[in-house]
């Protein structure tokens, strides 16, 4: 995963960490965190993104397709 992704994925405030391959993910609007490997949202978090379930674009955590996908 590379910044933009993260960026994609609402972790706004995220940043590469100098020299290295490692990110601090941070977002706007919760307490953004890493599981396994995994960035994450707070539940609820109006900047949760996640991939469509059709064609992988990024939709918002409330939706499960695209508007192409529906």
């Amino acid at each position: 995963m590379n910044l933009a992704q993260l960026q994609a994925l609402g972790f706004d405030g995220s940043t590469q960490i100098r020299f290295t391959r490692t990110f601090d993910v941070r977002c706007s609007c919760c307490e953004a965190l890493v599981i396994n490997g995994t960035p994450t949202h707070e539940r609820g978090c109006p900047n949760a993104k996640h991939e469509c379930a059709g064609c992988s674009n990024i939709v918002p955590a409330n939706q499960k397709y695209c508007e192409d996908c529906r």
